[in-house]
């Protein structure tokens, strides 16, 4: 009995260091260049306009709210759970490939983006993922891509107009007007709907 004690005891202990590392190992995987590059890039994003981030929020209604701990568990039981359900996900897997970091692990992955969410908000990682991604045609970020599109501000985006920038952001080679037209059209009009369905719950 006193064996199996001790011998649970070391169980737990472990368990809980390896916890421990998860959550906080990033600080150590990371040099400092590699921190000062996340907080160039972060700090560098410019802040999107308050209707797209409700719009967004009313889309994807926890991503802002809840962590990649979160996702993760949720992922479990919901396989085909939307990857804009953590933004902060999102970010850690676009910025990784551009630390100094040799043979990037799955684990690494997590670190960075446990790392990330640490010092920085869903709201924050949210800033960087539209400010940064290629909507391609020479449209990096969601201003470019509006004005392209639209040839409007993003502040002035309509929620039809918003839910095709999501198509965009989810499959920018296949949600575009001009190639797929009647696609672009269903998946804007998915998301819109979406928003529209969750504005009444």
């Amino acid at each position: 009995m006193k064996y199996l004690k001790r011998f649970l005891l070391f169980i737990i202990t472990l368990l809980i260091l390896l916890l421990l590392y998860l959550e906080f190992g990033g600080i150590y995987i990371l040099n400092t260049d590699n921190k000062r590059e996340i907080v160039w890039y972060m700090r560098s994003s410019k802040k999107l306009p308050g209707n797209f981030v409700n719009f967004y929020n009313t889309v994807y209604p926890n991503s802002t709210l809840q962590n990649s701990w979160n996702f993760y568990i949720k992922s479990i039981t919901h396989s085909n759970l939307p990857a804009n359900e953590c933004p902060c996900r999102q970010t850690g897997n676009r910025i990784m490939p551009i630390l100094d970091i040799q043979n990037k692990s799955t684990l690494d992955y997590f670190l960075l983006i446990r790392y990330i969410e640490q010092n920085y908000s869903q709201e924050d990682c949210l800033n960087f993922n539209f400010s940064n991604f290629d909507f391609l045609n020479n449209n990096k970020g969601i201003e470019q891509v509006s004005r392209s599109v639209f040839n409007k501000q993003a502040e002035e985006l309509q929620p039809l107009e918003m839910g095709e920038i999501l198509a965009l952001y989810n499959n920018p080679r296949k949600s575009n007007r001009y190639r797929n037209p009647e696609y672009t059209k269903e998946r804007a009009t998915y998301f819109y709907n979406l928003y529209l369905n969750n504005l009444k719950k």
